[in-house]
């Protein structure tokens, strides 16, 4: 006869997934949630074992989420963002008898089970005069009490690993390497139509451009990039070339500052962005801070050669397969720009290692790695 214990061991683990970023307009949050969604439906879990409650704040009206057997979707209704982490949330994890909480960033002070949360950087401690006050007041309070309370902290690279050890209250041993994913639809072949279609509906003209994606802000470092784009148009006035900054404002009133060789398009859907990429000259990422940089491997995935910084997580996720700049030397951009702009050959050669630099990161392999941290954590606790 089996015992209590042995029928607990059998039952189904039963995960919830704070998954309301993936509703949200396009940012790194909401890339990483819906890609690891994708992922473990694509990993064909037992269902028997695996019970994922993706919890949401709202309905998935545009069907972005995708299925699986092991997912249950539950929208969980509060009057705003707080209450629904404060209150929402820790009630409905105690009713469901969850197992475990996957977050992102802050926890709420009381949960009834274990819970890991996604960090993805720091830059709030790492980089404060890039990061909004108020924001950083929050966050300064109240995520260090998340990260000692955790049963464990996911992050991306080693870099960011290094920095929440350093600036926050949690063990190395409690630090878990979960390396991102882009959305498959960047490695998808893309072709001179649908370029030309996205070069229209955003009012791009024909001329070559230096891409650059991200939401503005002043870590993103645009101001430096922009004067070394002008140096870099000044020395080779026949070059032809324009940049073409994508992303939803932020805060920061220098990253839009006037030029009359950069268009700003704002945000674009996310369909548009692979023939965006493909259809670049180069893009250019010399951010000085990131604790991935998820656009760097969206680029490369559709072929187009990178510039981005030569520092931290971004030299980390990029490789030998990019152009590495110092980011707050606006000589050295200009130069990292100019020799790739300038010298077809350094392009293909760039966009061949970074076509199969991006092969790397993949749904699957999020998945798995987060997996095999549910599954520790789970195991040490029963």
């Amino acid at each position: 006869m089996m015992n209590k214990r042995q029928g607990a061991a059998r039952a189904a683990l039963k995960i919830g997934i704070d998954a309301r970023t993936a509703l949200s307009p396009k940012t790194g949050d909401r890339t990483y949630i819906l890609n690891l969604l994708r992922g473990l439906a694509a990993l064909e879990l037992d269902a028997e074992r695996w019970q994922f409650h993706v919890l949401l704040d709202g309905e998935d009206v545009a069907g972005v989420l995708p299925t699986s057997p092991c997912f249950q979707t539950v929208v969980l209704n509060a009057p705003n963002s707080r209450l629904w982490t404060m209150w929402a949330l820790p009630l409905y994890a105690r009713r469901a008898n969850l197992d475990l909480v996957h977050l992102q960033y802050l926890a709420p002070p009381f949960l009834s089970c274990q819970f890991v949360t996604a960090i993805h950087d720091v830059v709030w401690r790492a980089l404060p005069e890039t990061f909004p006050p108020r924001h950083r007041a929050v966050m300064n309070f109240a995520m260090p009490r998340t990260a000692s309370r955790a049963a464990g902290v996911l992050c991306g690279t080693q870099s960011a690993a290094t920095d929440i050890q350093k600036y926050l209250p949690v063990s190395r041993a409690k630090i878990h390497l979960t390396p991102y994913a882009i959305d498959p639809i960047y490695f998808a072949p893309v072709n001179e139509s649908q370029i030309s279609v996205v070069r229209k509906k955003y009012e791009l003209g024909d001329a070559p451009y230096l891409l650059s994606v991200g939401v503005l802000q002043p870590r993103k470092n645009l101001p430096r990039l922009m004067e070394a784009f002008e140096q870099v148009k000044n020395q080779h006035p026949d070059w032809p070339h324009q940049l073409v900054i994508v992303g939803k404002e932020g805060w920061g009133e220098e990253s839009k500052s006037e030029s009359s060789t950069t268009v700003f398009t704002g945000y674009v859907d996310d369909e548009d962005l692979p023939a965006l990429y493909a259809g670049a000259s180069a893009f250019a990422y010399p951010s000085l801070y990131e604790g991935f940089g998820l656009p760097i491997i969206e680029a490369m995935a559709a072929g187009a050669p990178v510039i981005t910084s030569d520092c931290g997580a971004m030299r980390e996720v990029a490789g030998d397969a990019a152009e590495l700049v110092n980011p707050l030397s606006i000589e050295s951009i200009a130069r990292g720009l100019e020799r790739v702009l300038g010298d077809a050959a350094r392009r293909r050669d760039l966009g061949t290692k970074g076509t199969a630099r991006a092969a790397q990161f993949t749904v699957k392999n999020q998945a798995t790695a987060t997996l095999k941290v549910y599954e520790e954590i789970l195991g040490a606790a029963r």
